[in-house]
């Protein structure tokens, strides 16, 4: 399907521009956007074409048709299985590597890992450490494992939930992006990306509701959290059972971020 085609299957009432469809296809591909500007007549596959379609319609992600994401200067692989890595994640691992190399930390699991981003970035930036990164679904370990090769690092990959997984293991800190948006957000953004990596009731506690029950949780030292900025309150509440607690803001300035530091 050329692109002029593309273009007449996408409703005039979204009022999309040729330019903007160019622009998507190149980010695709990966090429300057002049290729596709400059000529509506080189062609797609029609897969690729009807997920560029769905695009424009209902926001079906770039990032998925691409299967690609940059996460802290490097690139990764992402579909549908795992959740796509945004820029506030970015300051998470920034943040966590910021303690790794101040409290001089050895041992790190990534709870949640999806597309093994935060993991592979930890270990990448400090190749001594000892990296453990965990999911509940097996789908979503393919992806990150994938990515861990890809961008060639080694990281202890374990499927379970919270920190079932890691018993018996000596971790000294936890990192995690966990699902915490609450059940009544309603975001078209986010209807092709996995649900049980996103929602987490009816506040955004659920997992931090059940990480807090698990004894082994009080023998880790430092702790690094993503959460929602609507219940960050609540989550403070249910963390300063284990320690300190420092809100920590992103790039844009919200308090997104909670660092547990064990008394």
């Amino acid at each position: 399907m050329t692109l002029r085609e593309i273009y007449k299957q996408i409703p005039g009432d979204l009022k999309v521009s040729r330019f903007s469809l160019a622009k998507a296809v190149s980010y695709i591909y990966n090429e300057d956007p002049s290729r596709y500007i400059f000529n509506d007549s080189i062609d797609i596959p029609l897969s690729i074409a009807q997920k560029i379609v769905k695009h424009f319609v209902s926001g079906y992600p770039l990032a998925y048709i691409a299967n690609r994401v940059s996460f802290c200067s490097s690139e990764f692989y992402v579909d549908e299985r795992v959740l796509i890595p945004r820029q506030e994640t970015q300051d998470l691992a920034e943040y966590a590597m910021k303690m790794i190399d101040s409290c001089k930390i050895k041992s790190v699991a990534d709870i949640g890992t999806g597309s093994g981003v935060i993991a592979v970035i930890l270990k990448k930036f400090n190749p001594d450490l000892h990296v453990f990164a965990s999911d509940i679904s097996s789908q979503a370990l393919e992806v990150a494992k994938y990515n861990a090769c890809k961008n060639m690092v080694k990281i202890d990959f374990r499927e379970g939930m919270f920190m079932e997984p890691f018993v018996g293991e000596k971790v000294d800190m936890i990192v995690s992006n966990p699902p915490y948006v609450h059940s009544s957000y309603n975001n078209p953004d986010l209807q092709y990306e996995p649900a049980n990596a996103l929602y987490a009731g009816e506040k955004g506690q659920d997992f931090f509701i059940g990480l807090s029950k698990y004894e082994e949780v009080k023998k880790v030292k430092y702790m690094l959290f993503e959460t929602t900025e609507f219940f960050i309150e609540e989550t403070c509440k249910i963390l300063s059972q284990f320690g300190d607690i420092e809100k920590l803001t992103d790039r844009f300035g919200i308090y997104r971020f909670i660092k547990v530091l064990r008394n």
